[in-house]
């Protein structure tokens, strides 16, 4: 209830304060209504509230615990399901809540390098915890991209690529969580070089 809340108070304002537009929505049809990760960058604190606002749903999105300090702002975080995370130290109990998340088939939100950076995924600053939720429910993983830091009245392209599954044979292949993960950035950073050309 009170997502539909601040979806109805946010949309209008947020729409025309920050227009996105949706670079290859239509990957979304091949889903056929199955729930699925997103992958993106992470640039900006309006990151979170635009891709639930774009896509007209709630995503579970992981939220750092220094967020919950505010006791009211954590209050409003957990009614809006998002699930606190400690980014040095990841605890069980936060793991199996994402878990939890995708297989009673709800949407998760994940940035991949846990804070915000630049643009583009630079080597060795994602972590595993995309690949790894992915190949343990066997979810299937949205890349997407900003193509620029979010900003009042200037027009940003989110750019959404082809859903990748997980090889539901190599689950317990160790390699092959490292594999999935370096494919999941690789397939990021195409979506803006695709964009660059």
């Amino acid at each position: 209830m009170l997502f539909f809340i601040a979806y109805i108070i946010l949309f209008l304002p947020c729409v025309l304060l920050f227009p996105i537009k949706k670079i290859g929505k239509k990957n979304f049809k091949s889903l056929k209504g199955q729930n699925y990760i997103i992958s993106c960058n992470h640039t900006s604190n309006m990151d979170p509230v635009m891709l639930d606002i774009v896509f007209h749903k709630k995503h579970r999105i992981l939220a750092k615990k220094e967020l919950y300090k505010n006791k009211f702002f954590g209050w409003i975080l957990k009614r809006l399901g998002a699930i606190p995370v400690d980014r040095q130290n990841v605890e069980p109990k936060s793991i199996k809540e994402v878990l939890s998340a995708l297989n009673k088939k709800e949407n998760v939100l994940i940035f991949p390098q846990g804070t915000r950076a630049t643009v583009d995924i630079r080597d060795g600053s994602a972590k595993e915890g995309v690949a790894m939720f992915s190949i343990r429910t066997g979810t299937p993983v949205i890349p997407m991209m900003f193509n620029k830091k979010i900003k009042i009245f200037k027009r940003t392209k989110l750019l959404i690529g082809e859903p990748i599954y997980p090889d539901q044979e190599r689950k317990r292949d160790k390699e092959y969580l490292v594999e999935f993960s370096n494919l999941i950035v690789e397939k990021m950073n195409d979506l803006l070089k695709g964009e660059q050309k």
